[in-house]
């Protein structure tokens, strides 16, 4: 009965929804947009000393001192009543409602909200609830002494997803106790509820175990860090300082009490059988040996060190586990499972024979093989196990949730195969990606992933069926800390960019605007300023494209700015910008030349993010098509344009470039009509631990119908690699002018990475970027 009545309701939301609803309730800005929400008339007054009725279960009581406690900074004292006295604000149980959905009523008279028994409907229901008061409440610095309106309105609301998380990395960088909790509350505000808690990892083991005590007397410091990325500098650079630090015990039962008064389950993550440095190098008696001496690593990669499939291996994790179980009450328990070298097992005797007993194939049968055996302890206590979709490889565990990382393939396998997934592909739920251009943005370990992409993200691929749908439990934001060393830092990743997230794991596809949610989002910045949130600020800034148009014969340069009701003054190389002295940006600007176009935002006559720029090359290439031989093994921004999208790459991005494997890659380049040509221009790039050496030749030929080419120019190139640092190298070469449609240029490769160089005696790669012709 109550799913039918849920469904009802459901049904009705969907038909209620419409650009309508949106306008009327921008105002408002709720994160994430509840599902059904009507606006009324009028507003209710909260002042004063204000009666609450509640039930006297404990998980009610857990929500009005939540709510006690929000209010703490403003004129309004709560008292609590019993649910058989009128009182203003009303806790109502419905037990027809489902878990964590609620019904919340404000009218002139008072505030009524509902929830099942568990009351985690009701907790959500404040946060709305708050997020239609002013923001000013949350301002610390100052009292808010005036009245509250809160605006009449009705909503019955359910979350889309059951699981709705957030990882946070303490594993690689430590995050203090008191950002752990901050990063709660935030996540509590908009409506997750899962934690997940990357605890351990190649870099750092971070949580006391007290039969193992040399875990974090070992395992919970370096001597020092790598700086910038490590495929960045040659050799790689390290910053000099100590890096410490653990939850005690203690510690972690505050943070699991923390999570549950915001109706957050955290879920523990022991990373196995790989990622296990930390581990090892405290008792290296659990790895293969093989002679290795075990530290805790200072940089970041993936590494050969493994746990050793022995039984006192797996005495010290079923150990570690039961500490670890003792301390979350979560259903769940993460064991990693991703990234595992099969090096060491290859060549260890006791993995060969074990397979050989075992009637195990290969390595990858033998990883199935741990997990499953660890599964099997976690499923004796009461617990189901979590993992990275690698867990697949060699057969699924019989009860395992996977978490699909490298994409969405992993996840709908599970699901085809009747095993729950959490989806949380790289390319839109990995927050360690950069949020604004690379350029100029702190660092990052790579890839983009702006705020719109987050929003668009919908975690239940087309390709599966609805039953097969239904096993997608959730999905979440991941925040991987390699490059995160400071609290303000992982704020500015995770922000405002979980809000979008949020609204992906709360609201039904259907009721989502993302113009909507602009709008709401404008006002919420308001809000986590006073919470002392450090949010990326690149929804106030100017964000560029360029296209080349060919029936005007310039190239197109569009400006946006993800800010509502904004205006974008720019100028065409002259950093000086305001209202007065600029360009007001109304269509695309056209450029015939190289330029660098410089923006800013404004509203009410005032600047709001910070200036930025960026350059554009314009040549006889410039947007034009091409041919590849052999084809690109990376072309990741525009691709099948992006040797010639106007755009030059610069070292710190590899994501630009555009990448090929092969001895001489061979790129035909149609002009569009016959045409001068006397010089070619282009950049490769230098990077010794991602095997790419720059250009060592270059063969010019030309046509006119793209059959029979005549050789034009050659030359050779010679570097100084001097630099300790990727470098980008600018190469030209020009020869007697020549008319063609079709210019074909042979790059010839580096070589074998030479003589005491990452990957000695390898066959390098090619990472070329922009293509120019003049």
């Amino acid at each position: 009965m109550k799913k039918v009545y849920w469904i009802i309701a459901v049904l009705l939301t969907l038909i209620s929804c419409g650009e309508g609803r949106h306008t009327s309730i921008q105002a408002n800005g709720i994160i994430p947009l509840p599902n059904e929400i009507v606006m009324g008339r009028g507003t209710y007054i909260l002042q004063g000393e204000t009666s609450v009725a509640i039930s006297e279960d404990e998980a009610s009581q857990k929500v009005f001192r939540y709510l006690a406690n929000a209010l703490k900074n403003t004129s309004v004292t709560l008292k609590r009543v019993s649910q058989t006295e009128p009182g203003d604000i009303c806790f109502l149980i419905d037990s027809l409602l489902p878990d964590e959905a609620y019904t919340l009523d404000v009218s002139s008279g008072g505030i009524k909200i509902s929830s099942n028994e568990t009351a985690a409907g009701l907790f959500y229901a404040i946060q709305s609830l708050l997020q239609l008061m002013p923001a000013e409440i949350y301002n610390a610095g100052r009292k808010y002494d005036g009245k509250i309106e809160i605006p009449a309105v009705n909503m019955t609301d359910v979350p889309r997803f059951p699981h709705r998380g957030a990882m946070m990395d303490v594993g690689r960088n430590f995050q203090p106790k008191e950002e752990v909790l901050k990063f709660l509350d935030l996540m509590a505000m908009y409506k997750l509820n899962k934690f997940h808690f990357h605890l351990t990892d190649d870099q750092g083991w971070r949580i006391e175990i007290k039969k193992y005590p040399r875990l974090i007397e070992v395992g919970s410091h370096r001597n020092q860090t790598q700086v910038g990325h490590c495929d960045y500098y040659y050799p790689r650079r390290f910053d000099g300082k100590e890096q410490r630090g653990f939850y005690t015990q203690e510690d972690i039962k505050e943070i699991v009490k923390y999570a549950s008064d915001r109706f957050i389950t955290v879920i523990p993550e022991i990373e196995m059988p790989g990622h296990a440095s930390a581990a090892l190098a405290a008792y290296p008696e659990f790895s293969c040996g093989l002679g290795k001496t075990y530290v805790v690593r200072d940089y970041f990669d993936v590494f050969d060190e493994v746990y050793c499939p022995k039984e006192n291996t797996f005495t010290f994790l079923e150990d570690v586990l039961t500490e670890v179980m003792q301390l979350f009450p979560s259903h769940y328990i993460h064991i990693g499972g991703d990234e595992c070298p099969k090096k060491a097992w290859k060549k260890c005797s006791h993995c060969q024979a074990l397979m050989k007993r075992e009637g195990l194939e290969d390595e990858e049968a033998l990883q199935s093989w741990f997990i499953h055996r660890m599964e099997r302890f976690v499923n004796s206590k009461g617990r189901d196990i979590i993992g990275w979709d690698e867990i697949l490889e060699g057969g699924l565990a019989p009860n395992a949730t996977v978490m699909s990382w490298r994409g969405e393939e992993g996840g709908i396998e599970a699901a085809r195969q009747k095993h729950k997934v959490i989806m949380t592909p790289g390319d839109r739920c990995y927050f360690d990606h950069y949020q604004e251009s690379p350029e100029f943005a702190p660092l990052a370990i790579g890839g983009f992933l702006p705020l719109d992409s987050v929003y668009a993200y919908d975690p239940t691929p087309a390709v599966l069926t609805s039953e097969e749908q239904s096993y997608i439990i959730g999905t979440q934001a991941n925040i991987w800390g390699e490059y995160i060393q400071t609290p303000e830092y992982f704020e500015y990743m995770a922000f405002p960019r979980l809000l979008a997230m949020s609204e992906v794991q709360w609201t039904q596809p259907g009721n989502k605007n993302f113009d909507s949610f602009l709008r709401r989002l404008d006002k919420e910045f308001r809000r986590l300023d006073f919470c002392g949130v450090n949010a990326c600020r690149n929804f106030y800034e100017v964000n560029f494209t360029g296209a080349w148009n060919e029936s005007l014969q310039t190239y197109e340069v569009t400006m946006k700015t993800f800010c509502p009701n904004a205006e974008i003054y720019y100028a065409v190389n002259d950093s000086v910008l305001s209202p007065s002295s600029s360009g007001f940006y109304t269509k695309s600007v056209g450029l015939s030349a190289d330029a660098t176009v410089y923006a800013v935002v404004y509203r009410d006559g005032k600047p709001l993010g910070k200036p930025v720029h960026q350059s554009f090359v314009v040549n006889k290439a410039t947007g034009r098509p091409y041919q590849c031989k052999p084809l690109p093994s990376a072309e990741k921004v525009n691709e099948g344009i992006g040797l010639t999208d106007g755009i030059r790459g610069y070292a710190r991005d590899l994501r630009r470039w555009v990448i090929f494997r092969g001895d001489t890659v061979r790129v035909t380049v149609d002009l569009g009509r016959t045409m001068p040509v006397s010089k070619v221009a282009f950049a490769s790039l230098w990077r010794p631990y991602d095997m790419l050496w720059p250009v060592s030749e270059l063969h010019i030929s030309t046509s006119a119908d793209n059959k029979v080419f005549t050789s034009a120019h050659s030359g050779k190139f010679t570097y100084d690699f001097t630099p300790t640092e990727g470098t980008c190298f600018p190469a030209s070469l020009s020869f007697p002018e020549i008319m063609a449609r079709y210019v074909c240029l042979e790059f010839v490769y580096g070589g074998p990475c030479p003589k005491g160089y990452y990957h000695e005696g390898q066959p390098s790669r090619l990472a070329i970027d922009e293509i120019e012709l003049y």
